[in-house]
């Protein structure tokens, strides 16, 4: 198994909230499956609820789940604040075990990609096959490994964004990123910035990793874990999947009995 876990990204859940928006084509995405299978919903690494609070307003029986404490404290809020019951619940759902079927699983924000070893993938569509209904739906995205994209502006330092939270800290972001061919394992190092006195400037490093699959090794991933790829899309606008697509929107179903 890799030693990486990008967790540390995830501590201060209120300015990924700032930073992360929900993209309304995203939003619909979901929400239109999440009609057609009723619920009740699991969403995994649901971090902030920044899907699973809209999707459990429309009246569906959700749960989320989330190895990072720091998000999900801010979820709990958020939905409390918001009166909204979602059942929130701390775990490493390559363990994650409760008595009961979901008629939809799902994970977005690309978490699908922190996943970055086989023994990791198949801990979470193990997880996955054995809480969902057998006629039920799993849907997740990665981006789409574009190797020209990838092989481009490595180690060339690029903005990621800036911020001014409720205390009045500034915080801005850089970072520098290689591709790992052999392991297809993106790479980067952030350097995080934070003041309120700009001659008194906080500023710490933070390593980060995602992992590609391409479109046959995906389908096999899945095929061999009890599941068929019914669909696979560009985009969440149902566009269809291209050899420039941005990303791998999959739709998925357990094998037959």
């Amino acid at each position: 198994m890799i030693d990486f876990d990008n967790l540390d990204g995830y501590r201060d859940a209120v300015v990924y909230d700032q930073l992360n928006d929900l993209d309304e084509l995203e939003e619909k995405f979901f929400s239109d499956l999440a009609h057609q299978s009723d619920g009740p919903i699991l969403d995994i690494a649901c971090g902030t609820g920044r899907l699973t609070i809209p999707l459990a307003k429309q009246g569906y029986d959700l749960t989320g789940v989330d190895i990072t404490i720091e998000m999900l404290e801010v979820a709990r809020r958020k939905s409390s604040d918001q009166d909204v019951s979602i059942n929130w619940i701390h775990a490493d759902i390559r363990d994650f075990e409760i008595e009961k079927k979901y008629k939809m699983i799902y994970t977005t924000g690309n978490s699908f990609q922190h996943f970055l070893d086989r023994e990791s993938q198949e801990g979470l569509l193990r997880t996955v096959h054995k809480h969902l209904d057998q006629e039920g739906l799993f849907a997740f995205e990665t981006r789409n490994p574009v190797l020209s994209r990838l092989a481009a502006d490595q180690d060339i330092e690029k903005d990621a964004g800036s911020y001014v939270d409720k205390d009045g800290f500034h915080g801005s972001s850089t970072f520098h990123r290689s591709y790992d061919h052999k392991n297809q394992l993106e790479l980067y190092t952030f350097t995080n910035r934070k003041w309120k006195d700009p001659t008194n400037v906080i500023e710490t490093k933070e390593p980060f990793a995602i992992r590609y699959f391409f479109p046959q090794e995906l389908e096999s991933l899945l095929y061999y874990n009890g599941f068929t790829l019914e669909k696979m899309y560009g985009n969440f606008d149902l566009s269809p999947f291209k050899a420039d697509s941005p990303l791998m929107v999959c739709v998925c179903r357990k094998h037959p009995k």
